[in-house]
């Protein structure tokens, strides 16, 4: 007896999908378009249907068939157990052939290494994505930095600015320490010829008589006599050589009135707020100058004192406590910064911008200016120390 089962050529253990599979094969062979027949295709959809219901151990031949169909149904079933077999014996050489495959030995080691550099290139991504994630912290970590420099350098440089105003405020303060004095007017109601009067008199009250008569004598013109008669020579001159004593005993020397130093004559310059070195019109000696915008020069000779030539029509009546009059040469008032701002080398070098009797300058390019002069000051014949 021949079960449903045998009929697709499927097993009782196999699940629904296999069962399709088997289906769906022997379909594509029995068709009518692909040289099969109908009733062959027929009898393969009758078995799917008892295999899928789970009737697959059941005959495939009723007993009310007649003989002939029957006949016809044997030898169609007998067909399709040909084909059955003959796939089996195919699937079956398919595997063997699959087993008995070998890859060749140059695609095989060509593989290993295609592997193996595969292998490489992930482990050296991996590092590199490692080292971008560090670089990628250190960076922020950096430009964190960064900005807290910023910020204390913004801070830094809001408190030099406070600084420098809190300075230039003071000096300010100081050069106008010097108040000047103001004349009160005079109260309205006593006129100036009775104040005169009044002081007059009392002058008169006050004096002594002899002293009053005096005056009224000198008024007259009744003087001259007692002031002649009042003239007493005190030292007169011999009739005769005296002999001269010659004694050991030395005489004192008059000390010399102190020299009062003169201000040198500079040299004009055009350029404003840069230090430029120049020579003075009578000694040939160096100097260093800086002009302002007023016409106006700060001075420093070799031996680090410094001058200010004020270029100004009158002398200035409230001068600051640090600035000595010397005298008024070429155009200028010629002042001494024995101390203070702008005394030194290094007030000048601290302080970008001074400003002297209400003329600015603008200290930008000292030092380079400032090596040059020394080397200029050494080659002073006569110099015997550079004090800057």
């Amino acid at each position: 007896m021949t079960t449903w089962n045998e009929l697709l050529g499927v097993n009782a253990g196999d699940n629904a999908e296999q069962i399709k599979q088997r289906y769906k094969r022997l379909s594509s062979r029995v068709h009518p378009d692909k040289g099969g027949s109908t009733g062959l295709m027929q009898l393969v959809s009758e078995a799917y249907q008892a295999v899928k219901s789970g009737k697959g151990e059941g005959s495939a031949l009723g007993q009310s068939q007649s003989d002939a169909s029957q006949a016809a149904l044997r030898s169609q079933i007998a067909q399709l157990q040909k084909e059955v077999s003959a796939l089996q014996q195919e699937n079956r050489t398919l595997k063997s052939r699959q087993a008995d495959t070998q890859i060749p030995a140059h695609l095989a080691a060509k593989m290993a290494k295609l592997e193996f550099d595969n292998r490489q290139w992930r482990e050296q991504y991996q590092k590199l994505e490692r080292q971008h994630q560090s670089l990628e912290s250190q960076h922020h970590a950096l430009q964190r930095e960064q900005d807290q420099r910023k910020k204390d350098l913004l801070l830094v440089n809001r408190e030099l600015k406070e600084a420098l105003t809190r300075a230039e405020q003071l000096e300010t303060d100081l050069t106008r320490k010097a108040t000047p004095v103001t004349l009160k007017p005079a109260k309205p109601g006593l006129s100036w010829r009775w104040v005169l009067a009044s002081w007059a008199m009392i002058a008169l009250l006050i004096s002594p008589l002899h002293q009053w008569q005096q005056w009224v004598d000198r008024v007259l013109g009744q003087d001259q006599d007692q002031t002649a008669q009042r003239v007493r020579i005190i030292d007169p001159a011999p009739s005769e050589p005296q002999p001269t004593q010659v004694n050991n005993v030395p005489q004192p020397q008059a000390t010399p009135a102190p020299v009062r130093p003169v201000a040198p004559m500079i040299q004009l310059n055009p350029d404003a707020n840069q230090w430029h070195i120049n020579q003075y019109a009578e000694t040939a000696r160096p100097y260093l100058a800086l002009r302002s915008e007023q016409g106006s020069y700060v001075v420093a000779n070799c031996m680090g004192e410094f001058y200010i030539y004020l270029n100004q029509g009158y002398q200035p009546l409230r001068v600051p406590p640090n600035l000595d009059y010397l005298a008024q040469r070429q155009h200028f008032h010629v002042y001494a910064i024995p101390y203070g701002q702008g005394a030194s080398v290094d007030s000048w070098q601290l302080a970008r911008k001074v400003e002297i009797l209400e003329h600015t300058f603008v200290s930008a390019d000292l030092a380079p200016k400032l090596s040059a002069f020394e080397q200029s000051c050494r080659q002073v014949p006569g110099l015997t120390a550079v004090n800057l």
